[in-house]
């Protein structure tokens, strides 16, 4: 009988751990989509589409900016997430779920989360000229695709 209870008590609480587990990760993407709405979905609107000739499309522009070197800092260090009020370990979060629900699954197989030490780095550099940055690391990109993506 001792045997049964010490199996169903770790029986027990594994899955107890499991279900922890799980509901972090729920609680933290719905935490990550929350701070998108709040910090990023005023420009970029909810499916990340953007405005024409004003804000960039995420959906077209994430996969090639992180096809290229610097791409991924990039990101980062654009004013709206460099400059915004979450904390590093949050843009690190908000970021991933953004890469994770406005590109493709290629995108996304190839993609390594963001964490908060690296966004702490990358959030330290400013861009002099986000639009002459962004033209350097995709201008010759989007043209190859038949033209701009914002």
């Amino acid at each position: 009988m001792t045997t049964l209870r010490i199996f169903g008590a770790r029986l027990l609480s594994g899955l107890l751990g499991l279900g922890l587990t799980t509901s972090a990760v729920f609680a933290g993407e719905a935490r990550a989509r929350a701070d998108y709405m709040i910090h990023c979905q005023g420009c970029h609107v909810p499916d990340g589409r953007g405005f024409p000739d004003k804000v960039p499309d995420m959906r077209a522009t994430l996969p090639l900016l992180l096809s290229v070197e610097g791409g991924r800092a990039f990101l980062v260090q654009v004013p709206g997430s460099a400059m915004s009020a979450l904390p590093n370990d949050r843009l690190a979060a908000t970021l991933n779920w953004i890469v994770k629900n406005f590109t493709d699954d290629e995108t996304v197989a190839g993609f390594a989360d963001y964490t908060e030490q690296e966004v702490e780095q990358m959030r330290a550099v400013r861009l002099d000229n986000v639009f002459t940055t962004r033209d350097a690391l995709i201008g010759h990109l989007e043209n190859a695709h038949g033209g701009s993506t914002e």
